[in-house]
């Protein structure tokens, strides 16, 4: 059975099913994703209608504009490598949370603080990997025990508020 993970066809299939496996299927939600980024990725600030929707819940969203050292009209900062660990990530999200709430908890974390590469933070750090990357290249991936470095996001997101 596929579906969202919360949907009514996935509660009834396990109302009957209990030890029956329900799959969730993001890729409508992916494509979706991937295409609002592509269409950010055009801008260096927001439209009027996504500032106007969105200014509510993010009233920052104002002022926000790219921070890329290279910006220039049309530049598309959001590149393509970007946007396909974009979508490998939210991907991850996925998979990995149980719990719609998680899910949330975790995208808004990914969006926040690991693609500005801010990976700890008052209240939480960052779960998406360890803090330290082994630089001996014989450690295991869970457990560095070399010296080692910090962890450094390879695709950033750097933007700031000029309000």
């Amino acid at each position: 059975m596929e579906g969202d993970g919360d949907s009514s066809s996935s509660k009834s299939v396990l109302d009957h099913y209990p030890d029956g496996k329900v799959y969730k299927c993001g890729g409508h939600v992916g494509r979706a994703y991937t295409n609002n980024l592509k269409e950010a990725a055009k801008k260096k600030e927001f439209s009027a209608d996504i500032i106007n929707k969105n200014k509510q819940r993010f009233p920052l969203i104002e002022t926000v504009k790219c921070q890329c050292k290279r910006h220039k009209s049309g530049c598309g900062c959001l590149s393509e490598s970007f946007i396909k660990c974009a979508r490998i990530n939210h991907f991850c999200c996925l998979q990995q949370c149980k719990d719609p709430a998680e899910y949330a908890r975790r995208m808004r974390a990914l969006g926040a603080y690991h693609v500005r590469n801010i990976h700890e933070w008052e209240g939480g750090q960052c779960g998406f990997h360890q803090m330290k990357v082994c630089t001996c290249k014989e450690c295991n991936d869970d457990e560095v025990e070399c010296e080692g470095t910090v962890y450094k996001q390879k695709m950033l997101l750097l933007v700031t508020s000029t309000g």
